[in-house]
């Protein structure tokens, strides 16, 4: 299960990016999760029993493990009639970063409150989405990622 309230590092070729770096109102711009879907999938093989009933149950396997992550974009380096450049910037930077990661790999690290820390090998496989919200004060996102492995 993802801690929400962990600090994550999203290590790419096209950009390091930090959520949930600081505090609120501590006078950084950052990227603030609101949501993290961490979805492990797991592999059932079954197979009917030939002419019988009941059914043959193999051992069963992880899959992929599936991670959706939606947060807003919290400016506050500079006042609200002017934060519609600082916004773009923050915009670019985590597009950018994702899309590094399609075809390449990247790192996802946190370390959940009296955990290790995680890490996963992850790419980008829902591409990132903003929504102006709060009267286009603030900027809402949502994106995916996925890891091969599913073990931290």
């Amino acid at each position: 299960m993802a801690d929400i309230a962990a600090v994550y590092t999203l290590t790419t070729p096209g950009g390091t990016i930090v959520f949930n770096d600081g505090d609120l109102r501590d006078g950084t711009d950052k990227y603030w999760l609101t949501s993290v879907e961490d979805a492990l999938t797991i592999r059932t093989p079954i197979d009917n029993v030939p002419f019988g009933d009941g059914g043959i149950v193999h051992d069963f396997r992880k899959g992929p493990r599936h991670m959706v992550f939606e947060g807003v974009l919290i400016i506050e380096t500079v006042s609200l009639s002017n934060c519609r450049q600082r916004r773009n910037e923050m915009e670019n930077a985590l597009t950018v970063a994702l899309e590094s990661i399609l075809k390449a790999n990247g790192t996802l690290t946190w370390t959940p409150l009296g955990l290790a820390t995680r890490s996963l090998t992850v790419r980008n496989d829902v591409p990132v989405v903003f929504t102006p919200i709060e009267n286009y004060v603030l900027s809402q996102f949502t994106f995916g990622l996925v890891a091969a492995n599913p073990n931290w």
